[in-house]
């Protein structure tokens, strides 16, 4: 039972984390020790398992950890989503403030807090270049329109990959497109059509890339962490440009 209400709490922190623009769920999951079994279930899923049977399927998805775990997770996602609904309406600037500063918190902990400087000051441009995309994609897609399915998609399957990820939150993708505000507006009404796009393309993403994501990912860490800084610190202005009342 300790175990059960643990990973509750686990992806309820992971859904906070993940809602808000900045450190990833998976950064959180780290924290509390079960990143690897997450990512374990995540990567071990296959559907020709459904041919062996149901009972290997549970076995391999680890339901007994994972269940739990979704369901704090997508507790903490509709609380905060409604939260954060409600600040944009009568708080904007203030939302704003906070969003950028837990932005440059973010930043301010990959590089000076998780790693040495040793490890990292070797790839400084690969932030200035995450620093150089982010504010070219925030700048030039404000008038994106994403009543488009496609670019739904499109944006479900990075938000998800960005998810599974340390060092960077799908919501910041979703913010840095310019869907966040709508992304988020849907899951406070329960708009399951409106959703059922970012759905099907998170979906695509858990089918075909956790494991070469985080393969290569483990591979070169360090450059990744300063490319997903500098994705963080360049997509501030996101926040002032796709947030609105």
């Amino acid at each position: 039972m300790y175990k059960v209400f643990y990973n509750l709490l686990a992806g309820f922190c992971m859904g906070l984390a993940e809602i808000t623009p900045g450190i990833s769920g998976a950064t959180i999951a780290g924290i509390f020790n079960v990143y690897k079994d997450f990512l374990a279930s995540l990567s071990s899923f296959n559907p020709q398992l459904l041919n062996k049977g149901f009972r290997q399927l549970i076995a391999n998805l680890n339901l007994s950890f994972m269940a739990p775990l979704l369901i704090g997770m997508s507790a903490a996602i509709f609380l905060a989503a409604n939260i954060i609904n409600y600040l944009i309406v009568s708080f904007l600037f203030e939302l704003k403030i906070f969003l950028s500063l837990l932005m440059v918190f973010a930043v301010v902990k990959n590089l000076f807090f998780d790693h040495e400087y040793k490890q990292i000051k070797n790839f400084f441009i690969s932030f200035f270049i995450g620093v150089l995309f982010s504010s070219l994609v925030a700048f030039t897609l404000v008038t994106l329109n994403f009543s488009n399915s496609f670019l739904l998609i499109f944006a479900g399957f990075l938000g998800f990959s960005a998810f599974i990820l340390p060092g960077i939150s799908g919501s910041l993708v979703f913010l840095m497109l310019g869907s966040y505000q709508l992304i988020i507006s849907a899951i406070v009404a329960l708009d399951i059509l409106a959703l059922l796009p970012v759905l099907l393309g998170m979906l695509l993403s858990f089918l075909l890339l956790p494991k070469v994501i985080v393969d290569r990912f483990e591979e070169n860490s360090e450059r990744t962490i300063m490319f997903f800084s500098g994705l963080i610190f360049g997509s501030i202005p996101a926040v002032w440009l796709h947030l609105h009342a």
